[in-house]
């Protein structure tokens, strides 16, 4: 695979719907895709495609990741909490942004192969590992992003935030969801369908 050339090919079909910020093609540009994902998926690295995880969990395709970094309204020095960050590859184009990124992610060896690739890269973003909900975070956010689906924001999330900060996340049922912007005292609907996994509960 011709990797420059695949990543060219993919900004200008992003930039050709019209989801790339200046900011946002930096990071696609900048941030090497192909290492966050599974080397049996690596010739689809550069498609618009979701890639499956060996967990069960998925990169994001990278037309919905655009979406999300515009809607999150980041700017330099933003502190940006991921939930389900997964692979890292997200908190990479946000740091891309200029964000301060932390990331939380449910299953441990996710977490420790995340942690690997950012620090292989030279990215400063903490993952922690369990219930996020719970796990011990030095909070406040100006940014937290959901990047599973959930059924409603829930408060735990709301109290992270900084007093103009807001949670971005795909609210619905397994096969219908949309992209809301909850701030701590009302809720906005961006009004962009999506198709997330479902975000996982820890076992009681």
């Amino acid at each position: 695979m011709d990797v420059e050339a695949a990543r060219s090919a993919l900004l200008r079909s992003l930039d050709s719907q019209g989801l790339l910020t200046n900011a946002s093609a930096h990071a696609f540009m900048s941030v090497p895709r192909e290492k966050f994902v599974p080397p049996q998926h690596i010739e689809f690295a550069y498609s618009d495609v979701a890639i499956p995880l060996k967990t069960g969990s998925t990169i994001s395709q990278p037309s919905m990741l655009a979406i999300m970094l515009r809607e999150l309204q980041l700017f330099a020095g933003a502190r940006v909490l991921e939930i389900g960050s997964g692979s890292g590859y997200m908190l990479a184009l946000m740091h891309a942004m200029g964000a301060v990124v932390e990331g939380v992610e449910i299953d441990s060896k996710l977490a420790e192969i995340s942690r690997q690739t950012l620090r292989s890269l030279g990215i400063e973003a903490v993952v922690h590992s369990g219930d996020a909900s719970s796990v011990g975070l030095d909070q406040p956010f100006d940014r937290v992003l959901f990047s599973a689906a959930i059924s409603r924001v829930p408060e735990w999330a709301a109290k992270l935030l900084t007093p103009e900060g807001f949670v971005l996340a795909p609210v619905g049922d397994e096969y219908e969801q949309e992209l809301i912007r909850a701030y701590q005292d009302r809720t906005e609907r961006v009004g962009v369908p999506c198709r997330f996994v479902p975000f996982i509960k820890p076992p009681i």
